[in-house]
């Protein structure tokens, strides 16, 4: 009897975790945005799709990035760039759960700030092997230029997984 109540508490935290890293996921690529000045409308918009993307690839293990990346129209090269790496090690209790708003702010203040005029796209990486899920295809990074990645450690927990954040500068 101990051992389907036991499957079902992992699958269930699991489950907790997956929407907790994607609600939070939304709740960042949205301040980043917010605080460069430029509307995230889009980003709203767009958010079935995306979220689509995270929680499957989330949840088959396969989702290694999501990348927000701002640019000018018809640009090769981005003005600005934030990674959020996936961890699947997380905490290793069930019930850690956090969002460090305060330090991705200070992050955001070190960061390269894009022209307000510039557009964003979000990019999900994902590992070898991932499935296929309706709305996205491959696609290239913009080359960051003279930017330099400054990896910022984590900014988003749960017992099952992690985000980091990256951005250049």
């Amino acid at each position: 009897m101990a051992t389907p109540a036991y499957a079902y508490t992992t699958a269930f935290t699991k489950t907790n975790s997956i929407v907790f890293l994607s609600d939070n996921l939304r709740n960042t690529l949205r301040e980043v945005i917010r605080e460069y000045g430029i509307s995230p409308a889009q980003l709203m918009q767009d958010w079935v799709t995306i979220e689509r993307g995270i929680r499957t690839w989330l949840r088959s293990g396969h989702l290694n990035n999501v990348v927000v990346e701002f640019f000018k129209p018809r640009a090769t090269t981005a003005a600005a760039r934030w990674g959020f790496p996936i961890g699947f090690e997380g905490s290793g209790a069930d019930d850690d759960m956090w969002l460090d708003k305060n330090y991705l702010r200070q992050l955001i203040g070190k960061s390269k700030r894009p022209d307000s005029d510039c557009s964003y796209r979000v990019l999900l990486c994902t590992d070898p092997g991932a499935e296929k899920v309706e709305g996205f295809t491959d696609c290239k990074f913009l080359s960051t230029g003279q930017m330099a990645a400054r990896q910022a450690g984590t900014v988003i927990a749960t017992g099952h997984m992690t985000a980091g954040a990256t951005y250049w500068r």
